[in-house]
């Protein structure tokens, strides 16, 4: 049998929405090898069992084991016109089925239809939040001991005499809570960068740690360079930047805002430590934020949030970066000219917030709006992870009272694929604790205990063990 390298995919690919980024069983994505790390940067030379034909129907099914995290079972196959092949599984505990399944020396994504039957040949539906579709297909099923079948075929004919792979585990989730802070929100953002960029980064974003506005559209943009948010004072330079700019040997900062809230003097200190400086930044938030908007990939939609205070643009920063969304700024009752100007480019746009924020009037000049809403900022929240299916078991969360540890950590948040949820300091907001129950078992806390605190922490504690259980 011919050994394939397959890097152990395993929950970790599914929990960090790894499939949104590019990944290809030869060069597996930045959020995957930070989640490699986690488990000691361990790949394994697995072999891949070839489909035994005919195999096209439950009595010719081929049999196959189950593996577990680190040792996943690994099927070949080809599909041919009208093909469908089938495998037979027998589990023996209820811990969690992982399925997936993609074209291995596929560059572009082309889809795979992948099904779980019972014994009774009845369709077993995955978990609703933990199935992405976008490179190949990637699922997670309860299970219970007993008997099934897997059923794997094309969704188009692109994938017709083409080689798959079908990697299968069962194993349980092990909850896990840890906190990312520092004496202060310059701190706690140089610990999400340290933390995100172990191995350095040729780029930093540095936004004004004393106010929000110039820095809301800032997640895309870091996303899209690869590069961490730090904060600093508007006329001297914080010294935890600093520190990350010498520790993360970054090459370029660019700094969001005008002169107005970070002076010139810091970008003369940047460059004294031989760092270029590029400035984005315009006469209000509006143009900074559709300056930004220019350096962004993605052409297909836009999200539209109010520009006069942050839970909502924070709410959806870390999903926009990650698709590419640029995030452009309103009033509440008109959208300024900079940000509708740059709106008009795109095809469909989302529009943050209920009519308390963005009135009808103003989301009706938009392309195609959507309006996500909930009553408040975490109903908003929870609406928002719902409508982009990405309530995946890690998560980031950080207090909905204050602006800057959700900033930064936002850019953490993306460049490990996970989302950001909002919550009270207190408490976990019934919205997001709804979210949470069943689905959540790895969630990082930004800031102290003054952001969250530590009933809140033993709340989180509480839930991902009883999600365990």
């Amino acid at each position: 049998m011919k050994k394939y390298s397959i890097p152990i995919f395993g929950i970790l690919l599914l929990t960090t929405t790894v499939l949104n980024g590019h990944v290809s069983a030869q060069t597996p994505s930045p959020v995957f090898k930070q989640k490699m790390e986690l488990l000691g940067n361990q790949e394994e030379e697995e072999v891949a069992l070839p489909e035994t034909e005919p195999n096209n129907t439950f009595e010719t099914a081929n049999d196959i084991t189950t593996g577990d995290l680190l040792h996943p079972t690994v099927v070949k196959g080809t599909l041919l016109e009208n093909d469908v092949d089938l495998y037979k599984v027998v589990l023996d505990s209820d811990a969690p089925l992982t399925l997936y399944g993609w074209f291995w020396k596929e560059s572009t994504n082309i889809p795979l239809d992948i099904t779980l039957y019972d014994e009774g040949k009845k369709k077993i539906e995955p978990f609703k939040y933990f199935v992405n579709e976008e490179q190949g297909f990637l699922a997670l099923y309860p299970s219970e001991p007993g008997t099934y079948y897997i059923s794997v075929k094309n969704k188009s004919d692109l994938g017709i005499g083409k080689e798959y792979v079908l990697m299968t585990s069962q194993f349980y989730l092990e909850p896990h809570v840890e906190r990312i802070s520092g004496k202060d929100r310059y701190e706690t953002a140089l610990q999400s960068a340290l933390k995100g960029w172990e191995s350095g980064s040729d780029e930093m974003i540095l936004a004004t740690g004393t106010n929000f506005p110039d820095a809301l559209a800032g997640a895309p943009l870091a996303y899209e360079k690869d590069a961490p948010i730090l904060l600093t004072y508007k006329n001297s330079l914080h010294p935890a930047a600093e520190k990350a700019i010498r520790e993360l040997g970054v090459k370029k900062v660019t700094v969001l805002g005008g002169t107005g809230v970070i002076s010139d003097q810091v970008v003369e200190e940047i460059k004294d430590l031989g760092v270029s400086v590029t400035r984005i930044g315009g006469t209000n938030r509006y143009e900074t934020a559709a300056s930004i908007s220019k350096l962004l990939p993605n052409h297909e939609a836009t999200v539209v949030v109010n520009g006069n205070n942050y839970p909502d643009a924070l709410s959806i920063a870390s999903i926009a970066a990650q698709k590419g969304y640029p995030i452009l700024l309103s009033e509440k009752n008109r959208v300024p000219a900079p940000s509708l100007n740059r709106a008009t480019q795109y095809e469909h746009t989302y529009v943050i917030g209920g009519t308390g924020v963005i009135d009808e009037a103003a989301l009706s000049v938009l392309k195609q709006p959507e309006r996500i809403a909930g009553a408040n900022r975490y109903e908003t929240n929870a609406r928002i992870i719902k409508e982009f299916n990405a309530n995946n078991g890690a998560i980031f969360i950080a207090t909905g009272t204050q602006f800057a540890d959700a900033l930064t950590g936002s850019a953490l948040a993306a460049h490990n694929g996970v989302p950001l949820f909002l919550t009270p300091t207190d408490q976990l907001h019934p919205a997001i604790r709804s979210l949470m129950i069943d689905f959540s078992y790895d969630v990082t806390i930004l800031g102290g205990e003054n952001a969250i605190s530590p009933k809140t922490e033993e709340e989180i504690w509480a839930l991902l063990e009883s999600n365990n259980n």
